[in-house]
């Protein structure tokens, strides 16, 4: 169970409210006082949840917005707002620490005037959704001034608890940042590019720390989830091949099979 500083401050936030509030560190901060559990880092919210699952396409679509909001606020290291593709609102903060973008902090889950009724009514194309789950008209002002209150919290905690044991905040931080992006296209130069580090350094620091290499890593992560889904879902072997990140079936089902004996098929009939 979760318990950190920062985790209390933002359940404080979110109490009787229908927002949903993330952080992303990024390089190397972080410590346990900042600790988040996976929702947390996520967007996990039933409207959010409906359309992830609603289609592979409004999966990937999800993520690229997702991941378009990051390298924005990475580039420019200032905050905005405004409608993803499936018109919830959105507001992204990015935590500056000597001009480094340390953490993105996400506020979201918010229904923000007809324009985000409408488009949401498009997207879900007549399904019925709980528009009652999402947060009615927060204003930008008002997630501005949240974003402001976790910020300072942020660099209070990194500033006082700055020695941390234990794995390295970097390790941590692309271990989620791979945890989120387990069905998208995620590799070395990609993981390389969203922390500004040299890919090959990347590469022997993460296999020094953690004693596998990471492009083994995250081939591990890929199978772990493809077996999830596998048994709890009934999804197809060609779906469930690319909702863990393979692009081709063949290559999954040979990797698949020389991991753990057995094909997925088999996997599944013996569950």
């Amino acid at each position: 169970m979760f318990a950190s500083p920062l985790y209390n401050l933002i359940q404080q936030i979110e109490y009787k409210t229908n927002l949903h509030i993330g952080v992303l560190f990024f390089k190397d901060y972080g410590n346990k006082m900042c600790e988040l559990p996976h929702g947390h880092q996520i967007h996990e919210s039933p409207i959010c949840e409906f359309f992830k699952s609603y289609s592979r396409q409004s999966f990937f679509k999800c993520v690229r917005c997702r991941n378009f909001a990051i390298k924005k606020a990475l580039k420019y290291k200032t905050a905005f707002g405004g409608l993803c593709i499936n018109g919830i609102y959105e507001y992204t903060h990015p935590v500056l620490i000597d001009g480094e973008v340390a953490a993105i902090v996400f506020i979201g889950n918010i229904l923000n005037g007809e324009e985000s009724v409408l488009k949401i009514k498009k997207s879900a194309k007549g399904t019925p959704l709980p528009l009652l789950t999402l947060e009615d008209n927060f204003s930008e002002e008002k997630c501005k001034n949240v974003c402001i209150t976790i910020d300072n919290y942020i660099r209070f905690l990194l500033e006082k608890y700055e020695n941390d044991e234990g794995e390295k905040p970097l390790i941590k931080n692309i271990k989620n940042f791979i945890e989120e992006n387990l069905n998208f296209e995620t590799n070395i130069k990609t993981i390389a590019e969203t922390f500004y580090y040299n890919p090959r350094y990347l590469c022997r620091l993460f296999k020094k720390e953690c004693g596998v290499s990471l492009t083994d890593y995250i081939t591990s992560r890929r199978l772990k989830r493809a077996k999830q889904l596998l048994t709890d879902t009934n999804h197809s072997v060609l779906e469930i091949s690319a909702e863990s990140g393979f692009n081709n079936v063949t290559y999954f089902n040979k990797l698949f099979k020389a991991n753990f004996h057995v094909t997925p098929t088999e996997y599944r009939k013996n569950k």
